[in-house]
């Protein structure tokens, strides 16, 4: 397990390398997209860091985080109308706190993502959601997944199938950060990343040519 998280956090630091520095496509809705990739990414780090104090209830719940950030960030590029972006742009005041409060739910946002965005992308996020939905609400929810986990250990394999498919939303989020630069020579390197760190991510994750 102990090589296992080593290989992800190398994955992880190359994905910040490449990343960071980097400025979205000038405009709000690039800009905002960014940073929620950038909470995806931090949501990763923690579920990994949970992993090695072995708090492995609380580390599996933060999938949900990940995936939920990285599908925020689908949804503002793709998704989003401008109203919208500008309310997630705007400043944290009560104003704008309740103007948030009108924009759409997490299945609300996932309807609008197959409807508007790239098949590659929403597909990406329906086969995990698919695979993995279940499971994340229950344990962010403390229902029977976590309750008799908790109780009975967690097997070895369990937790290593969280951190691999922890990598593959970093892997998607890697792929929706280059897009936001709008630099197509960063493209290339997005096949280069998997190919050199396969052997972590799940293996439904699809290649980006």
């Amino acid at each position: 397990m102990e090589d296992f998280l080593n290989k992800s956090d190398e994955l992880h630091i190359e994905i910040l390398h490449l990343l960071e520095g980097v400025a979205p496509f000038p405009g709000k809705r690039h800009e905002v997209a960014m940073v929620a990739c950038g909470m995806a990414l931090e949501h990763a780090l923690s579920l990994r860091l949970l992993v090695r104090t072995q708090c492995y209830t609380s580390a599996l719940a933060m999938m949900r985080l990940q995936y939920e950030a990285l599908t925020r960030a689908v949804w503002l590029l793709y998704a989003a109308k401008d109203q919208q972006v500008e309310t997630l742009a705007a400043p944290l005041t009560l104003e704008a706190e309740h103007s948030a409060k009108n924009l759409p739910m997490f299945s609300q946002m996932l309807r609008e993502i197959v409807e508007r965005a790239p098949v590659q992308a929403s597909s990406m996020l329906m086969s995990f959601k698919d695979v993995n939905y279940h499971a994340m609400n229950s344990f962010v929810h403390s229902g029977i997944h976590p309750l008799r986990r908790h109780s009975e250990g967690y097997p070895p394999e369990l937790i290593q199938s969280g951190v691999q498919n922890s990598n593959g939303l970093n892997f998607m989020t890697l792929q929706l950060g280059v897009i936001l630069t709008g630099d197509p020579c960063l493209l290339s390197t997005v096949r280069a990343v998997q190919e050199k760190h396969n052997q972590i991510l799940p293996g439904q994750i699809p290649p980006r040519h």
